[in-house]
């Protein structure tokens, strides 16, 4: 996916919390491709939502959603370009499990792109604003994602934390509702959004031209974006992933454009940290103390 965001979005902040009566909210988790996906209703209707942590809070799709109640109109923009036709609405009764949401501001848009890419019905997204107030876990291995509620220190308490002793613990940059981790690659210093609804690491080829000459190219293409615009993107191994203060080896990524998605984010993308990266381990992201954690596979 690589992301969808909403430029000059204008962000209703009075929606209210969101309650259920759970310390640990243990919630199932589905596949498709790479993308992390989980069960929820939104009034009668209950589908697929991906987990979207690179989308800014609940995206609904067109598709099943296009006579939603209209607020006013926004401009999404995605890897693959920008889409006309979205929209900002509020909805009501929308639960996963037993965390629910009595109102909520969504953005309608056109995902069909995910839908006829993955064979799934899609209904949408679930962005960070979702959590915000919560930590989140999610275990690809085991397809679970845990939602915690936080104690007074705004800490999960220890008897729900899913892992004891962290391999990368480590601050983020929550701007914009977006989750910007500090990391390099070959040690180069770059600013990478963690988007759990992208399907591989991607790289700015603007930003990543010293690192290039380090890189083994494996392929080369074009892509066709909305609006008829192409662009070629290069597909890449490399050896030194760092994020935080910890390496990871052994990398893939497809080196782009990222400059739309930096006007949609309203801050500059060097790199996007998606399914290569998060699949090596539990990951955990708390969101009010904005703080990233994660433990690694014993096979990584």
């Amino acid at each position: 996916m690589g992301g969808i965001n909403f430029k000059n979005a204008i962000i209703i902040n009075d929606d209210p919390a969101p309650y259920g009566d759970f310390q640990t909210l243990i919630v199932p988790i589905k596949r498709a491709g790479n993308l992390i996906i989980v069960e929820a209703q939104l009034d009668s209707l209950e589908g697929n939502f991906v987990m979207d942590t690179g989308a800014p809070y609940l995206v609904l799709n067109a598709t099943y959603f296009r006579d939603a109640p209209r607020l006013r109109n926004q401009e999404s923009a995605g890897i693959n370009g920008d889409s006309d036709g979205s929209y900002t609405t509020v909805v009501h009764n929308f639960s996963i499990l037993d965390l629910h949401y009595s109102r909520i501001t969504a953005d309608v848009t056109d995902l069909s792109g995910i839908e006829n890419g993955r064979g799934i019905k899609i209904l949408g997204l679930l962005g960070t604003r979702l959590f915000n107030k919560f930590a989140i876990t999610i275990d690809i291995s085991n397809n679970l994602l845990y939602i915690h509620k936080l104690d007074a220190q705004g800490n999960i308490p220890s008897s729900e934390r899913i892992f004891k002793d962290p391999y990368l613990h480590m601050p983020f940059k929550y701007l914009n509702d977006v989750i910007f981790l500090k990391g390099a690659v070959n040690d180069k210093t770059m600013w990478f959004v963690f988007d759990s609804g992208a399907e591989t690491n991607l790289l700015d080829y603007r930003k990543s031209k010293k690192a290039l000459s380090t890189m083994q190219i494996v392929s080369r293409s074009k892509l066709t974006g909305i609006g008829g615009s192409s662009f070629e993107i290069l597909y890449a191994r490399f050896d030194k992933l760092t994020v935080g203060d910890k390496d990871f080896m052994r990398n893939r990524v497809l080196i782009t454009n990222l400059e739309k998605m930096g006007k949609a984010y309203d801050h500059s993308v060097d790199g996007i940290l998606g399914y290569d990266f998060f699949s090596r381990g539990v990951f955990s992201i708390n969101f009010v103390k904005s703080e990233f954690e994660m433990y690694i596979y014993n096979n990584q």
